[in-house]
């Protein structure tokens, strides 16, 4: 559906991460990132320290957990604003893959996932030394401890006024094509 661009292997086998807004195309103000779940998959469980996260079901729907917690269950075309601190894991449900958007800003997470890319294509994927790689940029893997609060769902047309322009411009032109009533 979206013309390729940069794609980083995060994990070998695993779901590549398509950059649909690099950090340097928007004076460094956030990054934008598509990813597909299969059926019944998951992402990483993350806590992002310094930055806000909208996370958006560009297809199919998606459930979002800390821990054994439900925090918000999207449908395709809607989106929910995580504050700095919220723990998160975002996992596939219904019958179709799903496809996520995910919006970070400000911050340098780009920079950690390009980073790890690296170090993927080199070792492999270890876990210690991924772990160890996010943390260097605020990035807390697996923090179910933290606290969790529940997240309002909305509208990615909504959501997505949260992010700072001319970021919030690039990330809708970027993604107009899978938000389009027609898909």
């Amino acid at each position: 559906m979206t013309a390729p661009g940069e794609v980083l292997e995060l994990f070998p086998g695993g779901y590549p991460v398509h950059l649909d807004v690099p950090q340097a195309t928007v004076q460094g103000s956030g990054t934008a990132m598509r990813f597909e779940l299969p059926s019944q998959a998951h992402n990483f469980p993350l806590l992002h320290h310094h930055e806000h996260k909208l996370v958006v079901a560009l297809a199919g729907q998606l459930v979002l957990r800390a821990g054994g917690r439900v925090l918000a269950r999207l449908e395709a075309g809607q989106g929910v604003v995580l504050s700095p601190g919220t723990a998160h894991r975002i996992a596939q449900h219904g019958p179709m893959p799903s496809m996520v958007g995910v919006a970070l800003w400000p911050g340098r997470v780009e920079e950690a996932f390009r980073a790890i890319a690296r170090d993927v294509a080199v070792h492999g994927f270890e876990k210690p030394a991924i772990v160890a790689l996010l943390a260097r940029y605020g990035v807390l893997w697996d923090a179910d401890g933290a606290p969790a609060h529940d997240l309002e769902v909305q509208p990615f047309d909504r959501a997505v006024l949260h992010l700072p322009q001319p970021f919030a411009a690039a990330v809708q032109d970027r993604w107009r094509e899978w938000l389009a009533p027609d898909n």
